[in-house]
């Protein structure tokens, strides 16, 4: 009974993850800590619905595992906030994201350290690390 609620608490982040698995179906895939993991080398990062984490490399080197724990990380948020999760946590992951691409080059003074700061230290960016167990700044 538990997964069928757990199932309906994160409907849309689950039928998202789904259209997205059409488009970038799995090359490889591995489970963590439950957690579905499909591996597409044209996804362009790595992003967590509900059951499912998408990442663009097989997590063979230290920086695509911190990439998994991240993503796990927002699946954890994705328990706890349900039907808001893709409004609180995706929706400002995403546009955050995009602007930090956009933005944050170094035509514009910024150093990729400078913009994985900027991006990883946003409330909802810090908290997925946190709760995914990566210890990014080598402070947690």
């Amino acid at each position: 009974m538990n997964n069928i609620l757990l199932f309906l608490w994160q409907l849309p982040q689950i039928i998202l993850g789904w259209i997205l698995g059409l488009f970038y179906p799995a090359e490889k895939s591995l489970v963590y800590k439950g957690i579905k993991v499909i591996v597409n080398k044209k996804f362009p990062s790595g992003i967590s619905l509900g059951n499912v984490i998408i990442v663009k490399k097989f997590p063979h080197d230290y920086q695509t595992w911190v990439t998994v724990k991240h993503e796990y990380g927002h699946t954890v948020q994705s328990r706890k906030w349900g039907w808001l999760y893709l409004i609180v946590i995706g929706l400002p992951s995403l546009c955050c994201c995009v602007w930090s691409k956009l933005f944050h080059t170094r035509d514009r003074g910024w150093s990729i350290s400078d913009s994985n700061k900027w991006y990883y230290n946003l409330p909802w960016e810090k908290a997925a690390d946190e709760l995914g167990g990566v210890d990014r700044w080598g402070t947690l």
